[in-house]
């Protein structure tokens, strides 16, 4: 409170005191700016006209020191001008005196609950790290909202809501029946009369929670969604159980702040990762276009002796007796020479100089082709095909060789993750403007650590001699030649799957 009248200053701090607060009283402009300077203050209440120093200076003066701190404008000789020059020096709000206490506490509150919002905004929006953004939400609401217990849940790609983060709920009856509270109350969020706040007294009573049990104790329930692109995402849910105010008009205000900021927080922070995924997306096509260079070269450079060194061997083989050492010596360089061979076609198809002939194909009619190439091996490997291709699916633009190549390598290596057999599902379906294939399999699944990396060029996890690691990266190659996807999603000891998108003619 700084006046340079000390009744006025010490009749003010008195009625704010006995209100629950902790004033301080200064006695002049430049004593204001030094308790700002020396100490942390959310509030000044402040004359205008002080013979030391005015309070529209002293106000610059203490924006300079904590542009975060809020004041309020208390005078008797102002002047609208006057007003609207604190105003824009970043004063809150202009008292004129005379004025009542309740006027100044109304005034007061308001300052420090925008105070409080810019403090809670500035912590949720001081993180976009998908593991910190959730407990920053749920701390903050258990503050804003003066809540005994709070939960986010959000939703996954069934739809269906499982709590993220808590706080207050420390058991798991608890933490359940609050998730069920949510999951019924979440279609007042959906469709034409969606709200974006809903408010729940006496949930016991509420017909609509009728049966859940261990709710009550809870006294009013605040719901607020997380919205994505018009899709609900999750709830918060704020509960008050031991208070005995329920949640208000003003409450239901700051509700609606606080879900807009969390929701524009998460929108920000999906954002993110989606920029981290391009960026590695960028970075794997850097790699890969340059590796192609290098491949491509490489291969030119090693066909020509590997087709003299396999010329030589037919030749001397031609003339070498059958049952002799020396002809199964030469049989397994010509054997050795035509695996060099086969690797250096990958490494041509992967370095993209073989032409590409895009029609109008079939992804079902693909699949079966490869199929009957390769319907031997998984016989004598003991790996049973699973087909599910859905009917009537739009055709897409391919070559239909090199999608062979690529469904060819995903089955080699479903079946070569089962050694002991099992079985390969192969599902086919319409999503979006896309046709979407999904290869899984029922092995061991890839390892977290390395399934980021099973795309890079030459990385494999055969044994020596089993595996050239070009398979995958060959098949992302073509895959991006026909502005598609692929991607792959494992757990451990549940097999792995490949989806591969293809746009839709």
């Amino acid at each position: 409170m700084v006046d340079d009248e000390p009744q006025i200053a010490d009749m003010i701090a008195a009625s704010l005191e006995a209100n629950g607060y902790a004033p301080v009283a200064a006695y002049g402009g430049q004593p204001g700016v030094d308790n700002v300077r020396a100490g942390k203050f959310d509030l000044v209440i402040m004359d205008i006209q002080m013979p030391d120093m005015d309070g529209i200076t002293a106000l610059g003066e203490m924006k300079k020191l904590d542009p975060e701190i809020e004041v309020i404008i208390a005078t008797g000789h102002g002047t609208m001008s006057t007003a609207i020059q604190s105003l824009r020096k970043g004063a809150f709000d202009y008292l004129h005196k005379p004025f009542e206490i309740k006027e100044l506490l109304a005034v007061v509150e308001r300052a420090l609950e925008k105070r409080k919002f810019n403090d809670i905004a500035r912590a949720i929006f001081s993180t976009i790290k998908p593991d910190e953004l959730p407990h920053l939400i749920i701390d903050s609401a258990m503050r804003i909202l003066k809540a005994d217990e709070a939960l986010l849940a959000l939703a996954g790609k069934d739809g269906r809501l499982a709590v993220a983060v808590s706080d207050g709920l420390d058991s798991v009856p608890e933490r359940a029946s609050r998730l069920e509270i949510c999951a019924r109350m979440s279609a007042q969020f959906e469709g034409d009369g969606a709200r974006g706040v809903a408010l729940v007294e006496n949930p016991a009573g509420d017909l609509r929670l009728s049966g859940i049990a261990g709710i009550a104790d809870i006294k009013s329930v605040l719901l607020l969604p997380i919205m994505e692109e018009n899709r609900l995402a999750g709830i918060i849910g704020i509960n008050r159980r031991d208070s005995e105010e329920k949640f208000g008009e003003n409450d239901l205000h700051r509700a609606r702040i606080f879900g807009s900021l969390v929701n524009l927080a998460l929108r920000n922070a999906n954002l993110y990762r989606q920029l981290q995924e391009t960026q590695g997306q960028l970075v794997q096509a850097e790699k890969m276009s340059a590796l192609g260079q290098l491949a491509g070269g490489l291969a030119h450079e090693i066909n020509n002796p590997l087709s003299g060194i396999l010329g030589l061997t037919q030749l001397v083989l031609e003339k070498t007796p059958p049952d002799t050492q020396n002809h199964q010596d030469l049989k397994d360089i010509e054997k050795a020479v035509f695996r060099c061979k086969k690797i250096i076609t990958s490494l041509l198809s992967f370095a993209r100089q073989e032409r590409t002939h895009m029609e109008s194909v079939s992804v079902n009619e693909v699949i079966e082709e490869t199929l009957t190439l390769c319907a031997r091996q998984m016989e004598l490997k003991r790996v049973r095909i699973e087909r599910n291709f859905a009917e009537g699916l739009p055709q897409v633009s391919g070559d239909f060789q090199q999608l062979m190549q690529v469904f060819l390598n995903l089955l080699t290596n479903a079946r070569d993750a089962m050694p002991e057999g099992g079985a390969i599902n192969i599902s086919t379906r319409k999503a979006g403007g896309r046709v979407e294939v999904c290869i899984a399999d029922s092995g061991a699944g890839i390892p977290e650590d390395i399934l980021g990396r099973i795309f890079d060029p030459f990385f494999t996890t055969k044994p020596a001699g089993q595996g050239t690691g070009l398979g995958l990266s060959v098949c992302l190659g073509i895959i991006n030649k026909h502005n598609g996807s692929i991607s792959a999603h494992s757990a451990p000891e549940k097999g792995s799957a490949f989806t591969v998108r293809l746009p839709a003619l």
